[in-house]
């Protein structure tokens, strides 16, 4: 993609014909005048009659400059030979030496500092070395050439060029920067600067442009002016010389414009316009300058950037300009200034909409670049025709043409910027890909983004950096973590940003190591990615993260300090970070406190607030300070400490931040007050979302409940478009795990339960399963391909390799974790049951940079090659959504089977609601409870019903929460429960691990013991099942049964012989069964025997962690594991999977109510049926629940699996200790198995659980919930 070097291409521009030295002069001003595009720089050959040494020599440099290839310009001076040029010299050496370094000032300047548009890409420490060693005296060199033909055209080059760009750069990070400093004023923050600090940043390099207007008379414009008249190309003579000013003063006004002053600009411009000769290059000059004013800041169309377009009479004005200026340059027989004014027809069609018409314009725009030998601009419109590739959810242009080579557009761009082009152009073009990844990404538009961010990366080259340093090796992360944060994949984000301060921490030490400075560049960016990592960490809760952040943060500080310049916005950000660090400190505690609090420890919890209050004191920022403060004390329930607190720091907090604050403490006539402010006061709200969430719960604390209901569905309906827009599954779950949007779910659901409608109770109930459902959106993908096509194919392939995405920054985040030295401790409430030595799972230390780097590299263009498949084959999947089609309250009891009780709940802060629906009823109960109560008492009872060993104290807490939670979800449904023996329980996400069958319902007696009660994530799963072919009877099934796989000793996994002797049991049950244990349970076996399955049954231990529910694995012969993203490919058409191993029910409960785990996953795959685990399972009761459940089912075929399971968990329970041990021996003798003596030794625990070999012992009582109750079935 060399775009036009030298030579070849269509002969144009006037500039080409140049017969005499004098010509030849001209010929070399018009393409020092690269910004009027009058000459064309491939028009033929620029070395002339006069000779290497003449001005001719130099003709070829300031053609490569017009092209925007400033390496090959230093190349073609570097290529003659002084000895060379002396030979053929028609002017003096000294002159033409002059005049070389003058060109050679050009090309460092353009390779170091000029982009599209107008770039805050920061400078490079090597460009300013460059830069500093040619300018040196080049004014004075430049004022010195004496022959006057020459000594404008060294100005041009030498003086004009390098000013110009070193203005539009620093006008370009003035802007920013006042922007920056508007919204931290917004925000809050404090103002270390001043509007003249602000006003200068954009006032001084005007005054650097302006002084060289009266530069042009010294330097000889009239002399040429007299030397050319009446001869010479077109433009020589007086109208070259009134061009000349005219292109100087339009630039002037072009800077002013950029500066964001464009009443200074007009007089100026006009002024330009009057000197301007009426030449056609000279007016198309104009018109694409006014173009570009009427679109906006200039720079715009060739930044592409897309945002809030301007009106439609802006865009015909510009339209016009362009159209204009594109008929001059025709002619003008200027190929390249025709491309420049078709690029921008292109982004005024872009911003209109018209996909296609832009395409066309595009495409003739690279012709005429490529005919008329320009370069920049050629690969500069293919990066256009990407995004638009992108934009258009089609594949790389590359990809269709096949005419780009190794790496696509990418690739060849780099190789253009490292051989003949510009290293500061490649950098333009990366950050203009950069800034539609970030546009994409705000609107939730994740796949397009991560397609932009996969072609920044592929930009990502040093293009031949002076210093040899590069920009390979610079930190890419920061893409990705910017792109995730947006998408509010949190926990991406933290990875993320933690890896890219490695990788800025890398560089500063690899610098150091060679004795050199660091690059500024470095220095910020660990600072900036310390205080992302530590916003990120913020917004996730996580304790251990923010240990993390502190320490990172602390590096932070060291290196800001350390090597950045002083200056009043660096010294703001620095104070930023350091009050991040203090306050982490306090964060953390405040997190652990609501930790503890959600597991129903409330002493802890209350401990650790008041510490949070004594920590909070020493944090410098007064504003954050309080509001820590009053968070605690909201916590601990100190209303009017906390109303105190909020009093205190109201003037000024934001407006949005004060109405959130005095909603949570119920004031909502104090939260009305600043609604007016949102938006003026502070910044407004991040997503469109947040305002109607909290106009929803301030017109639901009014008691105006259709209003709040309006607002809700306002709301969640932004989040719904939003959440489309992302397509990939991860993001969906985490952008759903937001408390803005379980709010809108609540205040819509209260909202219509107290609207008084006639359909009230079932329309709440219809909103309650909306917010259930969302992981639906997954099984709708999978519902667009045709079964068994390669559609279908595709799509089951796209959801494997996102899983192994997702897992691959939980591992990650994890080795984070452990560096704190919590994340191998147990905490309340976590099934923290990861083995740290077990292979595949993350080490204990992390991996380098570059490892870490390259893993999450792999998987993500394993991702993309997936993504691009499915985008190929069944667009449909990528925009699947949920809301579509999804049963009411009628359907669903229409579908519910035969005698069936549907019970489901809603629990929202201190908010309970409950619905009982069975074929002809729907009633619901509404009760108001102490915050979290709900929560922590089913945490409480999980935990007692999961104890292995002998009682202790804690156990009747859990006997108690039992009993609450009885009179709370159970009781108010007495009545169906007296009519219905089927239950199918629908909890929220927040109780997914309470076992309803366990809870004590009459007496002592579970509610399992009744009923049989079976469990589904979401109600429209019941309809969805009368959408299949019907359930095949169960022992016409092909089943395969894999159980105690021989796994490598050094896993310290313990034996199991209770899983040997219930699988091959269980197979011996079935016609068409087969066992697989021991060393032939391998990998490939069972991947291979799962083909064509109806029942898979896996019995292992299960390595899973609630904190990385993507990485849950069940480990199979030797080394081998069966990971979560192996599901969609092993749960094809099964009607039933049974994951015996322990924890296999646990997940990670969101906001948005989903659970995510192996259960959410075998669901999404295509289970019709699973059965799994909510605690680790005991190896003798568990083998004995599970082989009578199969006897069961091989007895009575058409038997329903909850009632089996059911029935086997009541036989089980009522079974003497002495009766079990007898029963589990003699099914081990059968299946050829040793299992042990009856009671086991200390050493030789024997639950299913995924801990090392160790110490336990076993004194439960054996009808305790521990023996018979772990097993739960998800089904209808």
């Amino acid at each position: 993609m060399r775009g036009g070097s030298g030579g070849g291409g269509r002969a144009g521009g006037r500039g080409g014909e140049h017969g005499e030295d004098g010509g030849a002069v001209g010929a070399l001003i018009e393409l020092l005048l690269w910004e009027r595009r009058g000459v064309d720089p491939g028009a033929g050959r620029w070395t002339g009659a006069g000779g290497a040494g003449g001005p001719e020599g130099c003709l070829d440099a300031a053609a490569a400059l017009a092209a925007g290839e400033p390496k090959r310009a230093l190349a073609v001076l570097d290529a003659t030979a002084p000895e060379e040029a002396e030979a053929h010299a028609l002017v003096r050496a000294p002159d033409r030496a002059r005049l070389v370094r003058a060109l050679r000032a050009a090309a460092v300047a353009m390779d170091g500092h000029w982009q599209p548009g107008t770039s805050t890409v920061p400078l490079r420490a090597a460009v300013v070395a460059a830069q500093a060693a040619t300018r040196g005296d080049t004014a004075a060199a430049v004022a010195s050439v004496t022959d006057p033909r020459l000594r404008l055209a060294a100005h041009l080059a030498g003086r004009h060029r390098p000013v110009l760009l070193s203005a539009r750069m620093t006008i370009g990070h003035g802007r920013s920067g006042s922007a920056a400093q508007e919204a931290s004023l917004r925000y809050g923050g404090d103002a270390h600067w001043t509007e003249r600090d602000s006003a200068d940043a954009v006032r001084e390099p005007l005054t650097w442009f302006d002084a060289l207007y009266e530069a042009y008379e010294g330097y000889g414009a009239h002399e040429v002016h007299g030397a050319h008249e009446g001869g010479g190309p077109p433009g020589s003579g007086g109208p070259r010389h009134a061009d000349l000013l005219a292109h100087h003063l339009l630039l002037a006004a072009d800077l002013r414009v950029r500066g964001g002053d464009r009443p200074a600009a007009e007089p100026w411009a006009r002024s330009g316009r009057d000197h301007a000769s009426g030449s056609p290059a000279s007016a198309g000059f104009t018109a694409l300058l006014v173009g570009d004013w009427r679109l906006g800041t200039p720079g715009t169309a060739e930044q592409c950037a897309l945002g809030a377009p301007p009106g439609e009479r802006a865009l015909s004005r510009a339209s016009a300009q362009y159209k204009r200026a594109r008929a001059l340059y025709q002619d003008a027989r200027s190929a390249c200034g025709q491309a420049a004014a078709l690029l921008r027809l292109a982004h005024v069609e872009r911003l209109r909409g018209g996909a296609e018409a832009c395409r066309g314009i595009l495409d003739e725009a690279l012709e005429l670049a490529l005919a008329g030998g320009d370069g920049a601009y050629a690969v500069l419109i293919r990066v256009h025709q990407e995004l638009d590739a992108i934009d258009a959810g089609a594949d790389s242009r590359a990809t269709t043409e096949g005419a780009e080579g190794e790496g696509g557009v990418g690739g060849a761009v780099v190789r253009w910027a490292r051989t003949d082009g510009s290293t500061s152009w490649l950098r333009g073009l990366r950050q203009l890909v950069v800034e539609r990844a970030e546009f994409w990404s705000t609107r939730g538009d994740a796949v397009r983004a991560g397609r932009a961010v996969a072609l920044a990366r592929g930009l990502d080259g040093d293009g031949g950096a002076a210093d040899g340093a590069g920009e390979a090796g610079r930190p890419t992360s920061g893409l990705e973590a910017g792109m995730f944060q947006r998408a509010r994949h949190r926990l991406a984000g933290v990875v993320l940003a933690g890896l890219e301060q490695r990788e800025h921490r890398e560089a500063i030490q690899a610098c150091a190591d060679r004795g050199r400075p660091p690059e500024w560049e470095n220095c910020l960016g660990a600072v900036m990615a310390a205080k992302s990592f530590h916003d990120q960490a913020s917004a996730l809760r996580d304790p251990e993260l923010m240990s993390v952040a502190r320490e990172l943060l602390d590096s932070a500080v060291e290196i800001g300090t350390r090597y950045l310049p002083a200056g009043d916005q660096l010294d703001s950000t620095l104070a930023m970070v350091r009050s991040d660090l203090v306050a982490s400190g306090a964060q953390e505690t405040l997190f652990r406190s609501r930790r503890a609090r959600a597991a129903g420890l409330t002493q802890d919890a209350d401990r650790l607030a008041r510490r949070v209050l004594r920590e909070a004191e020493g944090i410098p920022d007064e504003l954050f300070r309080l509001f820590v403060g009053c968070s605690a004390l909201v916590d601990l329930g100190e209303r009017d400490a906390a109303t105190s607190a909020v009093e205190a720091i109201e003037p000024r907090l934001s407006a949005i931040a004060a109405a959130r604050l005095w909603l949570r403490l119920g004031e909502p006539e104090r939260a009305a007050r600043h609604l007016p402010g949102i938006g003026v006061h502070g910044p407004g709200p991040d997503q469109p979302w947040e305002l109607p969430a909290i106009r929803a719960d301030l017109a639901l604390a009014r008691h105006a409940y259709d209003e709040a209901a309006r607002h809700a569905r306002q709301g969640l309906g932004a989040f719904e478009e939003h959440r489309r827009r992302l397509a990939r599954d991860a993001l969906r779950a985490s952008s759903a795990d937001d408390p803005a949007v379980a709010g809108l779910q609540h205040a819509a659901v209260l909202a219509l339960l107290s609207s008084g409608r006639p359909d009230a109770v079932a329309a709440a109930f219809d909103q309650a399963e909306r917010g259930r459902a969302g992981f639906l959106d997954t099984v709708r993908a999978l519902d667009a391909a045709p079964p068994g096509s390669a559609a279908h194919t595709a799509v089951r392939a796209w959801l494997a390799a996102e899983i192994r995405w997702a897992a691959t920054f939980e591992e990650q985040a994890t080795a984070l974790r452990r560096r704190t030295g919590e994340g191998t401790r147990a905490r309340p409430g976590d099934a923290r049951t990861m083995t740290a030595g077990y292979a595949g799972t993350t080490a204990a230390g992390e991996a380098s940079a570059q490892a870490a780097r390259g893993r999450i590299g792999e998987v993500g263009r394993g991702l993309d090659e997936a993504e691009a498949v499915v985008r190929r084959l069944v667009p449909a999947a990528l925009t699947a959504s949920h809301a579509e089609g999804l049963p009411d309250a009628a359907a669903v009891a229409a579908a519910l089977p035969a005698h069936t009780l549907l019970l489901t709940y809603h629990v929202f802060d201190d908010v309970l609601v409950g619905w009982a629906l069975t074929r002809a009823t729907l009633r619901h109960e509404r009760s108001a409870r102490q915050p979290h109560r709900t929560v922590a008492a089913a945490r409480r009872f999980h935990a007692w019903c999961a104890r292995r060993d002998v009682p202790g104290a804690g156990d009747a807490g859990g006997e108690a929460a039992g009993r609450e939670l009885v009179e709370a979800l159970v009781r108010p449904f007495t009545e169906e429960l007296r009519d219905h023996r089927r239950v199918i329980v629908v909890p929220p996400a927040a109780l997914a691990l309470l076992p309803f069958h366990a809870l004590p319902w009459t007496g002592d007696v579970p509610l399992g013991v009744t009923h049989d009660v079976s469990y589904l994530p979401a109600v429209s799963l019941l309809a969805r099942r009368h959408d299949r072919l019907p359930e095949r009877p169960w022992t016409e099934l092909d089943a395969l049964f894999v159980g105690a796989p021989a796994t490598h000793p050094r896993h310290g996994l313990r034996e199991l012989p209770g899983t040997a002797a219930e699988v091959v049991a269980a197979a011996g049950l079935f016609p068409q069964g087969r066992a697989l244990t021991g060393a032939a349970a391998t990998r490939d076996a069972v991947l291979a025997a799962t083909r064509g399955c109806g029942i898979l049954h896996l019995a292992t231990h299960g390595l899973i962690d609630e904190l990385a529910p993507h990485c849950a694995k069940l480990p199979l012969a030797d080394d081998d594991e069966l990971g979560l993203a192996d599901l969609p490919a092993v749960a094809q058409d099964l009607q039933l999977l049974v994951l015996s191993g322990c924890d296999t029910g646990r997940g990670t409960a969101t906001a948005g109510g989903d659970v995510l785990g192996l259960t959410r996953a075998a669901l999404i795959t295509g289970a019709r049926h699973a059965l799994v685990s909510l605690w680790p399972v005991d190896d003798v009761t568990g083998c004995l629940v599970l082989a009578r459940t199969y006897a069961r089912m091989a007895k009575e075929p058409t038997v329903l699996l909850g009632t089996a399971l059911a029935q086997a968990q009541r036989e089980v329970r009522d079974l003497p200790g002495a009766a079990r041990y007898a029963e589990f021996r003699d099914l081990a003798r059968r299946a050829g198995v040793r299992p042990g003596p009856a009671a086991r030794a200390p050493d030789r625990p024997r639950s299913r659980d995924s801990a090392p070999l160790g110490h336990g012992r076993d004194g439960t009582p054996h009808g305790h919930p521990y023996h018979w109750a772990p097993f739960i079935h998800v089904g209808t």
